[in-house]
Parts: structure tokens; sequence; C-alpha cells
């Protein structure tokens, strides 16, 4: 069963901060994200990694990466940002 996606207002706020051509970026990593929601298998030149229990990144171009937690029934959009910003993220964890 295909899980559901969720987005988080912080991911929201952030994705609207952006500028039109980084938005653009995160579209088209989300529509090769897509049907690893459905098969569990990712694409190439996605970059899925692993950072620790049900929390993994994927790329958005060169500097955005997004965060997203797993688990069996959905997918939660965490949040955009850079290297940095992830890192300041998974300490709040």
């Amino acid at each position: 069963m295909p899980r559901q996606l969720v987005v988080k207002s912080q991911f929201h706020r952030a994705y609207q901060r952006l500028p039109e051509a980084s938005q653009c970026l995160v579209d088209l990593a989300l529509k090769k994200f897509a049907p690893y929601l459905q098969t569990d298998e990712a694409g190439m030149g996605l970059g899925i990694k692993h950072l620790g229990r049900r929390t993994y990144e994927f790329r958005a171009g060169l500097a955005l990466r997004v965060i997203c937690v797993l688990d069996k029934e959905q997918v939660v959009l965490a949040l955009i940002g850079t290297h940095d910003e992830v890192r300041r993220y998974l300490k709040r964890l």
C-alpha cells in the first residue's frame, strides 16, 4: 500500500521563501521521489541518504536538501535546507 505524503508547515514555509528557480528544483526532486512512495526503490540521481532512525534526505540541486521521515503509513516532508541547516535540524532530534 502506498504511503501518505504529509507536508509539515515548516517545510511549506521554507519552500515559499525559496527563489522560483530553487522551487523548481525542489518540485523536480519531489517528482523523482514520488515513485519511491509506491515501490520503496529510489531512482537514479535522487541521492537518498539514510541519516538515522527513520530520517532520510535527498537532494534538490547542489545546495538544497529535503529531509523526510518515513514510517509504514506515511512520509513526512520535514525540512528544506542547506547542509548546515540539515545538521542543525538533526541535532534537535
